[in-house]
């Protein structure tokens, strides 16, 4: 019986946690946080059965892939900016990548963590789908991977840009690439209902890491594991 509101009940806490969020922009009222904290409370407080939940909500699961192809749009729009700056991009994209994979194979190791949790969290800063495919080639924990894919784009929706603005990068390509490089689909989600520009190469960023990300974590991880 559940199935049957299962989409419903989604869409109607998603749409009411984003018109308090315009009400009173607070970080803690962000509508992607609400509305996942409300649904796991409800799930807990009336034991609903997440198989049904899930077999319910499945088109939002297969509208993720279409969104993400979407952020293209804003890209091609920016194209002219992308093609002077696309060396500083790539460049960028680049040390990004290879700071993460430095705190997960070497930082980390360091303070004691296992190899396990080093490649579950190594692909945190790329979108979801690539970073759990790489948990997974890894030998990684998904589901530790997935939370801190969830919580790193949290931080950047909500507190990138102030955080940003705050230490004199004020640049919007420059924000653009750092939201893109750390916090992929949900810090660039809320950059593009700001600004199309740091929307477009915070889309660019993600996309770039994610090549490179896939790319590249395999061959550390052998090189040090």
């Amino acid at each position: 019986m559940f199935f049957y509101f299962a989409l419903p009940l989604t869409l109607v806490i998603f749409f009411l946690s984003k018109a308090l969020f315009k009400r009173k922009p607070w970080s803690l009222f962000h509508p992607f946080l609400l509305s996942m904290t409300t649904l796991i409370l409800l799930h807990l407080v009336f034991n609903l059965d997440f198989q049904q939940y899930k077999s319910g909500t499945k088109i939002l699961t297969l509208l993720l892939e279409p969104a993400v192809v979407a952020l293209a749009i804003p890209l091609f729009l920016q194209i002219h900016l992308i093609k002077q700056k696309l060396n500083i991009i790539l460049i960028s994209c680049l040390l990004s990548v290879c700071i993460a994979f430095s705190v997960a194979f070497y930082i980390l190791p360091m303070l004691g963590a296992q190899p396990i949790i080093s490649a579950s969290l190594a692909s945190q800063s790329i979108t979801t789908a690539i970073a759990v495919e790489v948990s997974r080639s890894l030998g990684g924990i998904l589901s530790l991977t997935a939370v801190m894919v969830v919580f790193v784009g949290l931080l950047g929706s909500t507190v990138g840009r102030p955080f940003l603005h705050r230490i004199g990068v004020k640049d919007k390509q420059a924000v653009g690439l750092a939201i893109g490089c750390a916090s992929h689909v949900l810090g660039t989600a809320k950059l593009l209902e700001d600004c199309q520009e740091e929307g477009a190469f915070s889309s660019l960023a993600l996309i770039v890491c994610a090549i490179f990300s896939a790319l590249l974590m395999p061959v550390f991880y052998m090189l040090l594991f």
